[in-house]
């Protein structure tokens, strides 16, 4: 008896409604999949001409790289834009993508720097300040000049170390006075870490999270979303020895 006046109230709903709710379970995927945020974090080091160091990219072919997600629609992102998307403050831009560049060689102020600059474009450098002043790294007056032109600056260890072989107090150290020189010389916010060679311990952890530390990035490969842990971040390494076919594959597919 329940079950024929339920079919018979069910019956006189209207039939626009009926269709209306067999919508709903689509549109609700529509919608969960329109919320899911994929960042590729492309990840450079030197750029130069080094055959055999697949860390490496030329010039030629990173300019390649960046002419084909200028004229492809790409968004480059500002450090804070990224952290904005990835928390829900800010709408991902329809096709988004954060460059970074470890280590801070010298060439990427002479290679990257005015190539980024004339194309608008934002990107973000890790730096090791204990290796400024060579003539092979980045020096203090090269890394204000990128600053000042919109690259954020954040901490990738004072010498470039392996952290998991340091004790506890030398992490600390190689994270914090990297931090502190970063943000002595440009007056800036460096909360946000790479680990050097992608290594890190429980010690770097708690390192990290009691010196509130808001992300750090890996060498994990993969786009970026939301539910990565914070202090685990996923990355796209560009390899030099790569065709603009396997580096646009990457971009998009993964």
């Amino acid at each position: 008896m329940k079950r024929y006046t339920l079919f018979l109230r069910l019956a006189s709903v209207p039939l626009s409604i009926v269709l209306f709710l067999s919508l709903l379970p689509s549109f609700a995927a529509a919608q969960a999949e329109e919320k899911k945020v994929r960042i590729p974090v492309l990840n450079y080091h030197s750029i130069t001409v080094d055959p055999g160091n697949r860390a490496t990219i030329t010039p030629e072919k990173f300019e390649e790289q960046m002419m084909y997600l200028s004229e492809n629609g790409y968004t480059t992102l500002t450090l804070q834009q990224f952290t904005d998307v990835l928390e829900g403050k800010e709408k991902a831009p329809d096709k988004p993508v954060l460059l970074t560049f470890d280590d801070g060689y010298a060439d990427n102020y002479t290679h990257a720097y005015p190539l980024l600059q004339k194309l608008g474009f934002h990107a973000t450098l890790f730096m090791s300040p204990g290796m400024v002043e060579d003539g092979y790294f980045l020096n203090w007056e090269q890394v204000a000049e990128m600053h000042e032109a919109g690259w954020d600056i954040q901490p990738h260890g004072m010498t470039h170390p392996h952290l998991p072989r340091l004790s506890k107090e030398k992490q600390l150290y190689e994270i914090m006075e990297a931090r502190h020189l970063i943000e002595q010389k440009l007056g800036t916010t460096a909360d946000v870490f790479c680990y050097p060679y992608g290594e890190f311990n429980n010690n770097t952890l708690t390192i990290l999270k009691e010196n509130e530390f808001r992300y750090a990035f890996t060498i994990e490969q993969g786009v970026t979303t939301p539910d990565q842990p914070p202090l685990k971040l996923k990355r796209i390494f560009v390899n030099g020895e790569e065709s603009l076919d396997k580096w646009k594959f990457k971009l998009e597919k993964w």
